[in-house]
């Protein structure tokens, strides 16, 4: 990032921890970093930008931390860590119209962890159809447990959090084994 660039973006962050997303406007952006309108625009189209560039970086970092071997770990704690220490920043984004923004981040995070901790489970002994399934199934229900999670205040700390999803975690292995071998059961038929 350029600095002024560097400059709107973190002085956006730092409105955000005040405020609710809707009620950031550019004028606020502007006034606060101390440049004029058309410097804003030169980087940004509009205030959704900034919110998708937030989200966009975390998604980059996430992708970029997600190492082998215990990866769906360290990107799933990683990614509840990075929300509970921007806590107010999450909250904003949760008391505003544009949480549907913040919903397809924790999508596109959880399938990428997900994606790659069924494929590094599943023997690839199921249909790819149905592992899809499995992998959407378990990618809404997290989702909508992590929703919750933010949407009342993230009262119980990413280790607390953690320790549940791991049981989901292992549910997944479960789920799968079942699967292989059915479709084994039904491969002998």
């Amino acid at each position: 990032m350029t600095n002024t660039k560097d400059i709107i973006f973190r002085t956006f962050l730092d409105l955000l921890k005040e405020k609710p997303f809707d009620k950031i406007t550019i004028r606020n952006i502007v006034e606060t970093a101390e440049i004029n309108r058309n410097t804003f625009y030169y980087y940004y189209s509009d205030i959704y930008e900034l919110l998708e560039e937030m989200f966009t970086m975390e998604m980059n970092e996430l992708i970029a931390n997600h190492s082998s071997g215990i990866r769906w770990l360290i990107g799933f704690l990683k990614m509840l860590q990075t929300s509970y220490e921007n806590k107010a920043i999450i909250n904003n984004i949760c008391s505003s119209r544009s949480y549907e923004y913040f919903e397809t981040y924790m999508f596109k995070s959880c399938r990428i962890i997900l994606t790659d901790y069924v494929h590094e489970e599943c023997k690839n002994n199921i249909d790819d159809d149905v592992l899809e399934f499995i992998i959407s199934f378990y990618m809404n229900g997290i989702t909508g447990a992590l929703s919750e999670w933010f949407r009342t205040g993230m009262q119980d700390n990413p280790e607390q959090i953690m320790k549940k999803f791991i049981v989901i975690f292992e549910g997944i292995i479960s789920t799968l084994r079942r699967a292989e071998k059915r479709f084994k059961d039904e491969d002998e038929d």
